[in-house]
């Protein structure tokens, strides 16, 4: 359950900081700083999906070995 735990709060900072870069970018005065805040904006919630993604793999193929194993018991 440790895994989960590390991968939903890794999903969770990256969530956050998708909405802090995407404050500063309303709030920067020069247009390059604000194409790079939008930028890293973007590549955290990109982030934060792969890492979402994974997690659902994850626990996907965690749930098909236990009921394989659970079979493999039941026909011992």
């Amino acid at each position: 359950m440790k895994a989960e735990s590390s991968i939903v709060i890794a999903v969770a900072v990256c969530i956050f900081l998708t909405f802090y870069f995407s404050y500063l970018s309303l709030q920067a005065l020069e247009e390059t700083i604000k194409k790079q805040f939008v930028l890293l904006a973007l590549l955290s919630l990109l982030t934060g999906a792969i890492v979402f993604g994974c997690l659902v793999i994850y626990l996907g193929i965690k749930k098909i070995f236990i009921k394989a194993e659970l079979t493999v018991v039941q026909e011992s």
